[in-house]
């Protein structure tokens, strides 16, 4: 059975929506604070469907231009997903549990943007792509044109927890046969800190690079 082809253009590139450099988020976040709460709940961690992170995530900068705080982050879910949580009511354990979900994944959503920002600006003869349906529907966080070649990558960090995420995600999808995967992790204690936060840095877009045929 051949496999499903990745049609690009299904796909539009929203990074383009997102006027913010990799610098002006830089610029941002290195004031930002981060709250990581132990509270965890196994039904809210691995066995509750709730609506997706990301899009408020990026709904939220779409509309400000601007990065939202772990806090602002936490409200904007709330409120896109009010409709859900009015049906589907959670006390104040599981809230408290999802609330500390969202914080803990904001880290990930914010290293993710810069890159994919990051790449846009450093990579050359190449178009950088994200789009939010491909990174939730097929799993691709990165997607890269070159040459009639598309290359898709997955961006995680090196933990534990983050394997078990990687994993999981790696056979919800099929891949398509016309796209190079490739894993880009991010190892905390070799990488870019800004602020409280850990990036992605130019040794990762030479690993790009190296990949792309550009060094």
């Amino acid at each position: 059975m051949s496999k499903k082809i990745l049609r690009i253009d299904d796909y539009p590139n929203q990074l383009d929506l997102f006027k913010l450099s990799s610098t002006d988020i830089e610029s941002q976040i290195k004031s930002y604070a981060l709250e990581f709460s132990q509270i965890r709940n196994q039904e809210v961690e691995w066995k509750m469907k709730f609506p997706i992170f990301l899009t408020s995530f990026y709904t939220y900068i779409y509309n400000k231009q601007t990065i939202p705080t772990q806090e602002e982050f936490w409200n904007a879910y709330l409120i896109v997903n009010k409709a859900w949580f009015s049906e589907y009511y959670l006390d104040k354990n599981k809230q408290e549990a999802l609330r500390a979900r969202v914080f803990r994944t904001y880290p990930s959503l914010i290293r993710d943007l810069h890159f994919s920002k990051l790449a846009s600006e450093r990579l050359r003869d190449c178009a950088v792509s994200y789009n939010t349906r491909l990174d939730v529907e097929q799993g691709i966080d990165l997607v890269i044109h070159q040459k009639n070649m598309l290359y898709g990558f997955n961006l995680f960090t090196q933990t534990k927890r983050a394997f078990q995420g990687r994993n999981k995600k790696v056979n919800r999808h099929d891949a398509f046969g016309n796209v190079s995967y490739h894993d880009i992790p991010v190892d905390f204690a070799e990488c870019k800190k800004v602020g409280n936060f850990f990036l992605y840095g130019l040794t990762e877009i030479d690993i790009v690079k190296s990949i792309l045929g550009q060094n």
